[in-house]
């Protein structure tokens, strides 16, 4: 009897050391699961955070190309744009965008700033100098932000690669030519250096 009693004894210790054993790898099973579960939801949001920041840079890239002036002429560095579909072009709104994707609240906006040259390299500085500003290059910086995930950000230079041709209606107001003109235009530089405009007609000579 005292033989089987130490052997049921011994049994019991080994079921009750499994199970002690089977718990301990159990939670630590868990805990890698819900870690690696977190892990995936945060890779998650973040690359729908990315496609929010991309989607937008698209959609100025489409405001810009269809015409130059609706980048150009934003207020610049301060104030809070972003894209917009306006039917089927692409338009440039003020303001902050709030988007819900995946049950995740995100906010998008971009700002705009002027570039500048060098005027012996015409490589973009670093340091905006105005007095080598560069109408045909635009800064745009991209920011999505959400209360979940880090705040994502990506900046791009845009350039005028689509010139629009204007018609020169009538040669009536003199002034300087460095500044953008809206078509159509009016505006010429001088009309005394070799010009000719006797007889309603232009005439270079």
């Amino acid at each position: 009897m005292t033989q089987l009693s130490s052997q049921r004894g011994a049994l019991l210790i080994e079921i009750l050391l499994a199970v002690s054993a089977f718990a301990i790898l159990a939670a630590i099973g868990a805990q890698a699961m819900y870690v690696s579960l977190l892990g995936n939801q945060s890779a998650s949001k973040k690359e729908s955070g990315a496609e929010l920041l991309t989607e937008m840079m698209q959609g100025v890239r489409g405001a810009s190309e269809t015409d130059w002036q609706n980048l150009y002429g934003l207020t610049k560095d301060t104030v809070h744009y972003h894209p917009a579909l306006s039917g089927n072009a692409w338009t440039i709104v003020a303001g902050d965008e709030a988007i819900t994707l995946g049950g995740v609240s995100f906010t998008r906006y971009f700002t705009v700033s002027n570039v500048s040259r060098d005027s012996s390299t015409r490589d973009i500085q670093s340091t905006y100098a105005s007095a080598n500003d560069d109408p045909a290059t635009q800064s745009v910086s991209a920011f999505v932000t959400s209360t979940t995930t880090a705040a994502l950000s990506l900046n791009e230079y845009f350039f005028r690669w689509r010139n629009k041709v204007c018609n020169q209606t009538s040669w009536t107001t003199a002034g300087s030519g460095s500044t953008v003109r809206t078509c159509p235009d009016t505006n010429y530089d001088s009309k005394s250096a070799g010009i000719n405009t006797a007889g309603g007609s232009l005439q270079l000579q």
